[in-house]
């Protein structure tokens, strides 16, 4: 196109604060930080020029100021005339570093636009400062309209620095009042290497000063820290530093397990960012909060969260790295605290081996595991047998762990989070090892067939199996198997159970997605119920010839069978065992037929 022009755009101002002000921060309360994070700038821009200046800050709430406004007076290097226009009436402007005479990665507040915060709580900012080394006293007044006026102050200042005055707005006169403005100061400022004060009616009480327990505080410090954070005594405390991105802290280990990520608390230059700042640590820290100061990392516009970028991805990755060596070193070292820490936080460990393998050395070496051999490490599992024969559903290893035992057959539960790729990571990178998961009613392939005679003698009562069981989709076998105290056993393996629901939502539902469902059927999924040809009473029930009675226990054997294996019942099944020991009970006691 020809002849066009450039043009400016216009910018509603008020509409630009106010989405500042009131869309940018998470609540009203982070004005007094932006309030501190300015008088710090300033303090510190004059100490680059004069390192005896004094680093002052004092507060007075609105309840206790003569004017009725919250004043925030600081010691700092102050404004000019045109460092006003540079600092406060520009916003978003990048000029704050020329204004304050210091480079900007220096301050905290790094955006300019911080003071608007100040309009979640206030219709009017007034700012009366004065520069070092002038004689003028300016006052600066910013109204929530986006209109602003700069003039000269009707009461010139005798030092340096710079005194903002806050009157609340109705809503808000409470934020702006002594209790909640001395513990917000305590909050965001305990660190701050400031002379912070917050007058009072009892007078004016310090807020700042602080040093972090990793300065030299000791343990005793740091649990108690911890104990703060953590809401109890830590079981340990690990310390953090990452010189590249200058953070430096401490992880605090919770001493009661936690299947959640939380936040930690993170300091920007020792100004308090946040409570529960997620992202500083892996996923997989889940087991500990830590509490962490940093010199370099970026923050968000909002100064409530870090900015998502390589630099954090990369402090994340190594301050999870120091965790991991101190884990390894613990439990290479102090096997009794290791012991400890696994028994409230195996599930987290187990987490990160499945991605890391230092710490699936750790859980291999370390962690125990049930197994039809005992309680044993992984690594003590494989050294019985290098084909791992596994199971990976807590209730397939109730089925076969007593008969698994009876038959010699070390068997690996793998049923709980994290088990199976664990598993399968270790049989990775061992060579040698293989693994071999078990479904439970392969195992009855496992178990000897009865001879013809045998099966001649057992068909009568498997018939009557097969009518007692006639709707539960099981199927009735005759197998000889130890241990022959064991009357019967019920195998259903994840395919029985996927075709048992299958069959369900089938029989819920109509045409055509039942029709469809009836194309997804796995046809060699069956469940086996199991009866023990070695068992004497099991021979018994099949030559006794009283088809009744045969039906009565074998209700109250496939009843038994269910309980014991921890199966999830059907509606037939929990009729059966409903009825199942009142009609052997009935038997029993009337000696005839139930």
């Amino acid at each position: 196109m020809t002849g066009a022009t450039d043009s400016p755009f216009h910018v509603d101002l008020r509409g630009v604060v106010d989405l500042l002000s009131h869309h940018l921060y998470s609540g009203p309360r982070v004005y007094l930080r932006e309030l501190l994070q300015n008088s710090l700038d300033a303090v510190t821009a004059r100490a680059e020029d004069d390192p005896h200046a004094p680093r002052r800050v004092r507060i007075v709430p609105a309840d206790l100021s003569p004017d009725g406004c919250l004043h925030v007076e600081d010691s700092g290097i102050g404004l000019d005339g045109d460092g006003i226009r540079a600092v406060l009436a520009t916003i978003g402007a990048s000029t704050k570093r020329d204004a304050l005479g210091l480079a900007r990665e220096s301050f905290l507040g790094q955006f300019g636009i911080g003071l608007l915060s100040c309009f979640l709580v206030t219709d009017e900012i007034r700012v009366t400062t004065r520069r070092v080394g002038t004689d003028e006293t300016w006052l600066w007044v910013g109204r929530d309209d986006g209109t602003y006026s700069v003039a000269p102050a009707p009461q010139p200042r005798t030092e340096p620095g710079t005194d903002v005055a806050l009157r609340p707005r109705g809503s808000a006169a409470d934020l702006l009042g002594s209790d909640v403005v001395e513990r917000l100061a305590a909050s965001y400022a305990s660190y701050l290497p400031l002379d912070l004060v917050v007058e009072t009616a009892a007078g004016p009480v310090s807020a700042a000063g602080r040093r972090f327990p990793w300065e030299g505080g000791g343990r005793d410090a740091a649990l108690s820290l911890g104990e703060s954070v953590v809401g109890a005594r830590p079981l340990d405390v690990v310390d953090l530093s990452d010189p590249v991105s200058g953070v430096r802290g401490q992880a605090f280990v919770l001493p009661h397990p936690t299947g959640t990520r939380g936040g930690h608390r993170l300091y920007a230059k020792r100004m308090l960012v946040g409570e529960s700042v997620p992202d500083v640590l892996p996923d997989w820290a889940f087991f500990v909060r830590a509490v962490l100061d940093t010199e370099r990392l970026a923050l968000t516009a909002s100064r409530e969260a870090l900015a998502d970028d390589d630099v954090l991805a990369q402090t994340r990755a190594r301050l999870g790295d120091q965790l991991k060596r101190w884990l390894l070193r613990m439990a290479r070292t102090d096997r009794a605290r290791a012991q400890e820490f696994f028994a409230v936080h195996h599930l987290a460990v187990k987490a990160a081996a499945t991605t890391d393998d230092e710490m699936l050395e750790v859980v291999a070496e370390l962690l125990p595991w049930e197994t039809t051999v005992g309680q044993m490490t992984l690594a003590q599992f494989t050294a019985i047998d290098r084909v791992i024969t596994y199971v990976d559903g807590v209730e397939d290893f109730q089925q076969v762990a007593a008969i698994a035992r009876a038959e010699d057959i070390a068997v690996l539960n793998a049923g709980y989070a994290y088990d199976r790729t664990i598993v399968e990571r270790w049989v990775a990178r061992t060579d040698g090892l293989e693994a071999v998961r078990l479904e439970p009613e392969h195992l009855a392939d496992r178990f000897s067939d009865p001879d013809p005679a045998e099966a001649a003698a057992f068909a009568p009562l498997l018939d009557v199996a097969r009518q007692v069981l006639g709707r539960s989709e099981v199927t009735p076998v005759v197998r000889s198997f130890r241990p022959a105290t064991m009357h019967a056993v019920l195998l259903v393996g994840r395919d029985a159970h996927r075709e048992r629901d299958r069959r369900d939502v089938a029989a819920a539902v109509e045409d055509p997605w039942s029709a469809a469902l009836a194309e997804i059927a796995v046809p060699d999924a069956v469940a086996r119920f199991v009866l023990n040809a070695e068992h004497q009473a099991v021979r018994r029930l099949a030559d006794c010839g009283d088809a009744e009675l045969q039906r009565v226990a074998l209700e109250a054997l496939y009843a038994h069978a269910l309980l014991a294996g921890r199966h999830p019942l059907t509606p037939f099944d929990s009729a059966l065992v409903a009825r199942a020991l009142p009609a052997l009970i009935d038997r029993a006691v009337d000696g005839g037929p139930a």
